[in-house]
């Protein structure tokens, strides 16, 4: 023996394990294959593919509807069926999302507050989260259901996004780069 009880070196091994699956960023394409099986039991489980904003879509026509807006008349759900925030399972689904991140960034130890840099970067991060959200309805998708559900599925509008996925981040964080110092 090297001088390390067992009790040593089994703590040293749990030390590492969670280095490993907590703490070091997993391989890309571990990442996507996990990605890929999730999509797929989610498929399997709710009949329905995986999205996002079709669940903040009903969420956010919930809460305007609070304030007397009749949503329910809206040509959206036309396309979409509106279901209370509560009912949906892209809702449920968004939630975990946002709670696994917030678990995970904990684990890792990496959650941070950060300071406001300054107004320029509320502005550009309110416009830009807008501009997703906006973007995202009317293309009837984001990443997640335009993209993602849509390679797996090799559905040709899948591909057909791709490019211009890639040339849309090309060019917005050009514009980012140059209108905030990040």
């Amino acid at each position: 023996m090297n001088g390390k009880s067992l009790l040593q070196k089994l703590t040293e091994k749990r030390v590492s394990t969670w280095n490993i699956l907590f703490k070091k960023p997993w391989p890309y394409w571990f990442g996507g294959v996990l990605l890929a099986v999730v999509n797929i039991i989610y498929f399997a489980i709710s009949g329905e593919i995986w999205s996002i904003t079709s669940g903040f879509a009903r969420l956010g026509a919930w809460i305007i509807s609070l304030f007397g807006v009749n949503v329910e008349t809206w040509e959206a759900w036309q396309y979409y069926q509106y279901n209370l925030p509560w009912l949906d399972n892209n809702s449920w689904s968004n939630l975990g999302i946002i709670i696994g991140a917030l678990i995970a960034i904990l684990l890792a130890g990496q959650f941070k507050l950060k300071k406001i840099k300054n107004k320029k970067q509320i502005i550009t991060v309110l416009i830009g989260g807008w501009l997703m959200g906006y973007g995202a309805r009317i293309a009837i998708g984001c990443n997640i259901g335009g993209l993602y559900t849509a390679l797996a599925s090799l559905a040709l509008n899948g591909w057909l996004y791709l490019p211009f996925i890639i040339l849309g981040i090309y060019f917005g964080s050009k514009v980012l780069i140059k209108l905030i110092n990040y």
